[in-house]
């Protein structure tokens, strides 16, 4: 592990910043970003991936600018801490043409596949959480509505003990096909997001919670909510549903929170 003094570090700070569009050190396990001077956390931070044996790594940035993120572990005066780089490719690559195309339909392609969850198409957690959120706010703040429908597929635990992974996969892209079908009655801003399991989110800019959640039981009253478990057998899900508004609790965190409560209550 790199030992750096504090003044040490400013100086290799200032001089990475002459590469890459942001340079910032992290406490992962706080997963906060320190000041440089002081090492107080100052802001929340993006979760450090798994590193190699040398404290390294990198992952493609969940964004449309082709971004790269990459991360070495440091020790700033005996206090162990993440120096996190961010670099975007320039609108204009130095390269011949056919390559510089070729590449950059690469990195989107993988951007978009960052973006999904994996088993149903949809959008994931990751995408939520490190793009999407950000947008949600602006138009929360510019007076749009803006809410989130929590959606549980309520077979779903039962279908992957007794039915196994496949069963329960199919399951949760047919849930995923009616959520889809709902959200695109009402806005085309609306985005269905997988959490876990057996768990989505539709989140809703420009409609309330309340008409995204009429547009979700009426699709799940007009859809045939079945799904294969073999080439012979079929199965049926159901969901329980919790919505909830901006405007009631006034922060993303508790609105998720209210909608949570909603869907146990």
């Amino acid at each position: 592990m790199q030992e750096y003094t504090r003044e040490q570090l400013a100086v290799q700070i200032s001089a990475l910043r002459n590469i890459f569009d942001d340079v910032c050190i992290v406490d992962a396990g706080l997963q906060a970003r320190l000041d440089e001077t002081t090492f107080a956390p100052v802001a929340p931070a993006d979760p450090i991936p798994a590193l190699n044996a040398a404290g390294r790594g990198w992952k493609p940035q969940i964004s449309d600018d082709g971004a790269f993120v990459f991360y070495q572990t440091i020790r700033v005066d005996s206090y162990p801490c993440v120096l996190v780089m961010t670099y975007s490719l320039p609108g204009s690559l130095p390269a011949d043409e056919r390559e510089a195309n070729a590449l950059l339909r690469a990195l989107s392609q993988c951007g978009e596949e960052l973006r999904r969850d994996y088993v149903t198409g949809v959008y994931n957690r990751s995408y939520l959480d490190g793009a999407f959120l950000g947008k949600l706010t602006e138009a929360a703040r510019g007076g749009q509505p803006v809410g989130v429908v929590m959606a549980r597929v309520n077979e779903y635990g039962e279908v992957l003990r007794t039915e196994g992974s496949t069963a329960a996969d199919h399951c949760l892209n047919s849930a995923a096909g009616v959520l889809q079908l709902a959200a695109g009655m009402a806005e085309p801003e609306n985005t269905v997001v997988r959490l876990e399991d057996g768990l989505f989110l539709i989140v809703t800019i420009g409609t309330t919670a309340a008409a995204m959640e009429h547009h979700l039981r009426q699709a799940l009253e007009q859809s045939r909510c079945t799904f294969g478990i073999s080439l012979s057998r079929r199965g049926t899900f159901t969901m329980r549903v919790g919505a909830a508004d901006w405007a009631e609790t006034g922060s993303w965190d508790l609105m998720l929170s209210l909608a949570e409560q909603r869907l146990n209550g």
